[in-house]
């Protein structure tokens, strides 16, 4: 029994330790950008309301730019994210780059016609003091391409390139994998409202992530869901944003082709990919590229097996295709 929790334990602390680097970096660098920032506007002579600091659009879209960017920058040199444009798999003859894109933006497309339907059948209350905060967001040009472009990037190298990639270098189901990353990436948006259509969005772009082991495709379908969404957002009625309006108002007779034409895109793609990427040969990975070094404390004082993670096994294994040789066995 002990050595069962053991080996969860060295399984699920990667996705634990990846996810407080995340909140405690995210945390701290928005908490010294609005220090210094509201510092600096003031000495520059902007006066800015103290009680509605929070909601100021270029301190909300500055701070959290910077904290994805040095988030980035934490991942890629310390090596917690691999394969950031470059494929896990060397493909047939019916794979090509631009049949992922389109594959991917399909699906994106689905996924940003399912939230919409969401949002508008069965709307899920979100805190006045998140409201704000998102309108903050959309309140600056720096707090826009946080949204749709280094938000995204962040996001998929912390929860599909660090997280997921770990946790399927083990011979576990690649569908727990899979599924833990989506409810992680569910719970980083901080609230119920975007977090039902994230579990089912990060479960896709998980499945993505496993048939390519690259996060670009993600980092793709992510982008040009939020960017489109920001389009529509942009495209709303300015009477329905004064008048306060919680939906869009629109009809069944509308809203039930749209849910059809949604499932059919989400699955069309979802084909499309599986099609393009089936005839697949994994990439040998040298040893010492498996996986870092441990960090310090890294893992619990004699909990390391001997042969994890120094010893050379068959990387990327299919789950009709059991390797061998499971990592975590000592």
């Amino acid at each position: 029994m002990e050595g069962s929790i053991k080996k969860i334990w060295l399984w699920i602390w990667p996705a634990i330790k990846y996810s407080l680097i995340w909140l405690i970096l995210t945390v701290a660098t928005v908490g010294v950008f609005y220090f210094i920032g509201f510092i600096a506007m003031e000495a520059a002579g902007y006066h800015i309301d103290k009680e509605n600091i929070v909601s100021n659009p270029w301190l909300m879209g500055g701070s959290l730019t910077c904290a994805d960017l040095l988030l980035l920058l934490v991942f890629w040199k310390r090596g917690y994210t691999r394969n950031w444009f470059k494929y896990g798999f060397t493909y047939g003859e019916g794979f090509s780059t631009s049949k992922l894109c389109l594959g991917a933006v399909v699906g994106a497309i689905g996924f940003l016609l399912l939230d919409i339907l969401v949002q508008e059948y069965a709307p899920i209350p979100i805190d006045s003091e998140l409201d704000e905060w998102f309108a903050a967001l959309f309140g600056s040009p720096i707090g826009i391409l946080s949204i749709c472009l280094i938000g995204p990037l962040a996001e998929e190298a912390i929860f599909r390139g660090a997280i997921e990639r770990r946790l399927l270098e083990t011979n576990w189901s690649p569908w727990l994998a899979i599924v833990i990353s989506a409810l992680l990436f569910a719970l980083a948006h901080g609230n119920y409202g975007q977090g039902v259509t994230a579990v089912i969005s990060g479960c896709f772009m998980g499945w993505v992530y496993y048939r390519t082991r690259s996060i670009w495709p993600t980092f793709l379908i992510h982008a040009v869901n939020n960017t489109t969404a920001v389009i529509a957002a942009y495209s709303i009625p300015e009477s329905m944003v004064e008048e306060g309006a919680e939906t869009l108002g629109i009809p069944m007779s509308v809203g039930v082709p749209m849910i059809v034409v949604s499932i059919v895109l989400i699955y069309v793609a979802a084909a499309y990919i599986s099609k393009i990427t089936d005839d697949r040969t994994p990439i040998p990975v040298p040893v010492d590229e498996v996986l870092p070094p441990p960090l310090p404390n890294e893992y619990p004082e004699g909990s390391l097996p001997d042969k994890y993670p120094y010893t050379e096994y068959p990387v990327n294994p299919e789950p009709d295709q059991p390797s061998e040789y499971n990592p975590l066995d000592s």
